[in-house]
C-alpha cells in the first residue's frame, strides 16, 4: 500500500473495531445466491478436516459466508496483513501470521497444531497469494489438506457491481445490494501419501478444478 507505519497502525485499529461489521453489513445487503453449501456439511459433521480454497481477489463474500464456521487462516506479516488479520478476527477467524519469506513455517505449524485440537477442523487459504500470479494455486492449500488428511472445498464468488483494487489480485469489494453468487464446488479428497511428481500432478489437477469452478461461474453470470 505504501503507507507509513503510523497510518497502517491506525487503519488496523479501525479494521479491528469495524472491519468485521463492515463485511457483514455489505454481505447482508447483497442479493446473494449460495450454491453448493450442502456439499460439505456431512463432512463437517463427520469431523473431516475442510480446507476452503479462496482466490485472493475474490475473498470478500467468502469471508462473509464462512465466518460462522470460525476458520483458521494464515495472514502475511506485512503491513497489509495487519489490516487483513484485524478484519478476519472481527469475523471469528483464528489467524496465524506468516508468509513464504517471513515466519511462514512457524505460522503453518501453529495452525496445524491448533486445528488438530479442534472437533471441527476448518481452515481457509487464499491459494494464489500472497503475490500471485492471479488464480494460480500455490502448493500450500493442497499440502495443508494433506497434513490434515482432509478435503479441499473449491470456492467461487462473483458480484454484478464491485469496487476493484489496482493490485495484482484485483481485490473486489461488492457494492451494497448488488446481485451476487457464491458457489462451493465438489470436495476434493487429497491423498496424504503423495510426494514428488505425483504430488505435483495432484496439485495441478486440483488447481485446474478450482480455476475452472471460478471461470464457469464467471462465464454464467
Amino acid at each position: 500500500m505504501g503507507l507509513n507505519r503510523k497510518t497502517q497502525t491506525r487503519i488496523s485499529q479501525f479494521a479491528r473495531r469495524f472491519g468485521g461489521s463492515f463485511v457483514n453489513l455489505i454481505g447482508k445487503s447483497l442479493r446473494l445466491e449460495v450454491r453448493g453449501w450442502g456439499r460439505f456439511q456431512h463432512l463437517a459433521k463427520e469431523g473431516s478436516p475442510l480446507v476452503f480454497q479462496f482466490w485472493h481477489g475474490d475473498m470478500f463474500i467468502s469471508w462473509y459466508l464462512t465466518s460462522p464456521l470460525k476458520p483458521a487462516a494464515i495472514v502475511s506479516q506485512a503491513g497489509d496483513g495487519d489490516i487483513a488479520s484485524a478484519v478476519l478476527e472481527g469475523l471469528n477467524y483464528v489467524t496465524f501470521r506468516g508468509s513464504s519469506t517471513r515466519g511462514g513455517r512457524r505460522a503453518y505449524q501453529g495452525m496445524l497444531r491448533y486445528l488438530r485440537k479442534q472437533d471441527i477442523k476448518i481452515s481457509a487459504f487464499a491459494s494464489d497469494g500472497p503475490r500471485g500470479p492471479r488464480r494460480e494455486m500455490k502448493p500450500g492449500t493442497y499440502v495443508a489438506a494433506q497434513h490434515l488428511n482432509g478435503y479441499i472445498i473449491p470456492t467461487a464468488t462473483v458480484s454484478r457491481w464491485v469496487l476493484r483494487a489496482r493490485g495484482w489480485d484485483k481485490f473486489a469489494i461488492p457494492i451494497p445490494f448488488s446481485r451476487a453468487i457464491a458457489s462451493f464446488g465438489e470436495p476434493i479428497k487429497v491423498n496424504p501419501k503423495l510426494r514428488g511428481k505425483d504430488l505435483d500432478e495432484a496439485l495441478k489437477q486440483a488447481s485446474e478444478l478450482c480455476k475452472k469452478h471460478q471461470e464457469d461461474l464467471d462465464n454464467s453470470f
